[in-house]
């Protein structure tokens, strides 16, 4: 006998909506992971953490055709079927499985064939119904067949409830249970429905006979519930309000707000099943079946969705939350198949420095949610009066230096909290290094904030803030952030600029901390103290997204981030009739001066020292890239290119993908800069998050090969074992790489001013067929050398003026010709157009 194996089971396509939880279906035809009951590294209580009440040994799908009886997976016999005593009860030989998120295909491969579409509804723009606790299985097959699926009920010494039909699961648990006051739901749409339950799997020969099974209720440890024909539905529903916080707060989900229990989950998404299907369907063809670049791009864009059903938080009031990353180690989950990465060991939601990678994909398909996370982070910033305020004012040297002479003389400061806060102001107005404005880092598991350290957080904050009002054309959410984005870069100018530019100061990454310390590991609580007495400031202020890359001094990343934040926020300013403006245009000629090599941005350099470091990182332009879906720019063209083009010649590696950095001379797993410390692997790893943005940076520079030869790397790595859809970093299921939905745009070349109502259209090939996903509307848009052509299937969009490669030749909306004229090379329509579904424009060259 000969097998030929292939592990592809390491990740699938998380089941559920937006905050509710998931189960994740495999390419064996199994459900892993159910965090539907808030538990996992859903809930955060540390009792119940990594307890999955149900796993993938919990639920089947078994079929029965012309007398013939098989389990609908590809993994052994089980559920009571065995080669000996029922040698007939067996899995299927084979499945193929076709991963698409939002929606998993599989065909079953025996004596007969059963395939299976399933999905939760996902519609951009539709919060409520992409934000359903629901998962439907709709199987199909050309004979009539009889279909069971089956469940251990979650709950100890639970209840099956069978109502028409409809399976329902329940029981008594503690209120502290995450389970508690919860149910889930079953509900089969086909023929000759039945439901029962069952403490033994002793049921195989009636179903093998009759074909159904007698229908009842009671306490059982597993519920049963099929249907006939050749096309039956599955509605699996659920119903778990108890979220609850480490702090005790129950924060419950979004869906209590239209639901009272799975049954009316059910009732709704079987009433609703058509549009549900339809939209979510659509999506996922416009999505998948591109024209003009080869498949396995817009399988590779997609496959990243899932970070949206398996690691979001949506709470009953709104409160919207993504992890940066699953907390995953064989070491700490029995049943766990992430071995490579730990990942944060409580919540780590909206980590801002990560965010600016990905937040591009969260606007466009639910805005709403893009506004949530700014608007939550609002009023998080160090304020004045705070005990935040307080601390981070006296990591300042030069705070702590005055803040010591005071209390010599008044001893009592520390102890009075009036006295203190008055102390610290005057302080702090007198050396002008006021922390005031620093915004966080991430929320925690009892949704305040973990800290303020990073330098990077100040413009990627503005800037995502700047480009969410900006693409939604959302002048009112503009001005609700703009005086916390202009304390963020005035916070940052009075604390940590030099010459125009961020300046990094030590201790300026985890390594240095760490080398630091182990230099002093023999003394008393050396391993925590050491690195900030021999730094310059309290506390590592100079952290940025590199967090174990130590930089010093005026470095690439930070610099062009910077700039393109000061940009932004003058074209906020401007938008807001404000006269509040400020010179980049000087730091540009720092930025040039410091770290401008002649082919790409030095790493770092120290201008008070003289330290250099000459390597060059792949993140580095991501500053250049916000200006660029921003449609603005600092830096000449030859300059971007040519830094895009050492990106690639140094960072990009065979059999290994782009890493984050490397040096022209080919030095690797050391630094070749004065600070005399290690390297970590952070340097000399590839991180998908950073590749996507970065060959969306290529694709929209025109450079197409380039960018495609970088998304290649990515998909090569991360097809194997199955994790195409668990893209790792600190973390499984990590959330830098949601920017994958960047490479549309890139191709499009879309960038869109929700204030003028400007729609710019730029492709990067010469024939385009692609999904179209701005803030306001999704549909199709087509490009050749004689068209383009936009069909809207969702939302609306709002057009005044057009900038386009060429002049076209004529322009129509819905077959109805439109005037327009041409001023400083763009078009400006006769009129505002205002798309819905199911019209197009179309422009002739």
């Amino acid at each position: 006998m000969k097998y030929t194996y292939s592990y592809v089971l390491d990740s699938g396509i998380p089941l559920g909506g937006i905050g509710t939880g998931s189960v994740e279906i495999r390419a064996d035809g199994r459900l892993y992971e159910w965090t539907i009951f808030n538990n996992g590294g859903y809930a955060e209580r540390q009792e119940i953490r990594y307890t999955y009440y149900l796993d993938e040994m919990s639920s089947f799908f078994a079929a029965r055709q012309k007398d013939k009886v098989r389990v609908l997976q590809a993994f052994d016999y089980y559920y009571g079927g065995n080669p000996y005593t029922l040698p007939w009860l067996k899995p299927v030989r084979q499945t193929e499985f076709i991963g698409e998120p939002p929606i998993a295909y599989l065909k079953f491969l025996d004596d007969f064939t059963i395939s299976m579409k399933a999905f939760s509804p996902f519609i951009p723009l539709d919060l409520k119904n992409s934000s359903l606790p629901a998962v439907i299985f709709k199987m199909t097959s050309e004979d009539v067949t009889e279909f069971l699926m089956g469940i251990k009920n979650p709950f100890n010494n639970g209840k099956v409830d069978f109502k028409e039909n409809t399976l329902v699961l329940m029981g008594e648990t503690d209120p502290k249970d995450p389970r508690h006051n919860g149910n889930l739901c079953i509900r089969v749409l086909g023929e000759d429905v039945f439901g029962r339950y069952t403490e033994r799997f002793d049921f195989w020969n009636e179903f093998r006979g009759k074909g159904k099974l007698e229908s009842k209720s009671g306490n059982g440890n597993y519920g049963i519930i099929g249907g006939r024909g050749n096309n039956v539905t599955f509605i699996l529903t659920w119903y778990f309000p108890n979220h609850v916080l480490t702090n005790g707060e129950r924060i419950g989900h979004f869906y209590e707000n239209f639901f009272r229990n799975c049954e009316e989950v059910a009732d709704y998404v079987e009433l609703n099943m058509d549009y549900l299907e339809h939209k979510t369907t659509l999506f996922h063809d416009l999505l998948y079946n591109v024209k003009g670049i080869e498949s396995w791009i817009a399988d590779l864009v997609g496959s990243q969705l899932t970070t949206l059903i398996k690691t979001t938080w949506l709470g009953k009031d709104g409160f919207f939350g993504i992890w940066e990353g699953y907390f995953n180690t064989a070491e700490t989950r029995k049943n766990d198949s992430f071995p490579y990465t730990g990942g944060p060991v409580h919540t780590a939601l909206n980590t801002i420095d990560v965010l600016t990678y990905s937040i591009y994909t969260i606007l466009v398909l639910f805005p709403e949610l893009a506004k949530r996370i700014i608007l939550q982070f609002k009023d998080k910033i160090i304020r004045e009066g705070t005990p935040e305020h307080i601390i981070y004012s006296l990591a300042f040297e030069e705070n702590r230096v005055k803040f010591l002479e005071k209390v010599l003389k008044d001893p009592s400061i520390p102890t009075n909290y009036n006295k203190l806060v008055l102390t610290i102001r005057e302080i702090v107005k007198e050396t002008g290094k006021d922390p005031r404005g620093r915004v966080p880092h991430f929320f925690t598991d009892s949704l305040r904030v973990d800290e303020y350290h990073r330098i990077d957080l100040n413009p990627e904050f503005v800037l995502m803030w700047y480009l969410i009002s900006k693409m939604t054309g959302d002048k009112e959410f503009l001005k609700s952030v703009y005086e916390e984005a202009k304390e963020a870069i005035e916070s940052t100018i009075r604390t940590q600029t030099f010459n125009g530019l961020i300046y990094h100061t030590l201790p300026a990454g985890l390594e240095w901390i760490r080398y630091v310390n182990s230099l002093f590991s023999n003394l008393p609580r050396g391993d925590t103290n050491s690195s900030f007495l021999l730094g310059i400031n309290l506390i590592p202020l100079s952290i940025q997204t590199y967090d174990d890359w130590s930089m010093l001094g005026i470095t690439s990343f930070t610099s062009i981030l910077w700039i393109a934040s000061l940009q932004a926020f003058n074209e906020a300013s401007k938008i807001l009739n404000i006269k509040e403006k400020y010179d980049y245009e000087t730091s540009v000629k720092r930025l040039l001066e410091y770290l401008w090599n002649g082919e790409y941005f030095d790493l770092w350099y120290d201008p008070l020292s003289g330290f250099r470091d000459k390597a060059c990182n792949a993140s580095q332009l991501l500053g250049h890239w916000y200006a660029t879906l921003l449609g603005f720019k600092f830096l000449e063209d030859e300059i971007i290119k040519s830094s895009l083009r050492a990106i690639i010649k140094y960072n990009l590696k065979e059999d290994e993908g782009l890493i984050n950095g490397a040096y022209p001379s080919g030095i690797r797993g050391r630094y070749d800069n004065p600070l005399n410390i290690p390297a970590t692997i952070q340097m000399d790893s590839p991180w998908s998050g950073v590749e996507f943005y970065f060959a969306s940076h290529l694709i929209y520079e025109k450079m197409v090969k380039e960018g495609e030869e970088v998304l290649k790397g990515i998909y090569d790595r991360y097809k194997v074992a199955g994790n195409f859809w668990n893209h790792l970093e600190w973390g499984s299921h990590y959330l830098r790489p949601l920017s994958s939905i960047t490479i549309i745009a890139a191709y499009e070349g879309i960038r869109y001013d929700g204030f003028t109502k400007t729609l710019t259209i730029d492709p990067a090939v010469g024939e385009l067929e692609w999904i179209l996903l701005l803030p306001t509307c999704w549909g199709r848009i087509k490009v050749n050398e004689n068209i383009i052509n936009i069909k809207i299937y969702h939302g609306k969009l709002d057009i005044i003026r057009l900038i386009l490669p060429k002049i076209p030749r004529e322009i129509r909306i819905n077959n109805m010709k439109i005037d327009y004229e041409v001023k400083e090379n763009e078009i400006v329509l006769n009129r505002e157009i205002l798309l819905g579904e199911n019209e197009i424009m179309e422009l002739s060259f």
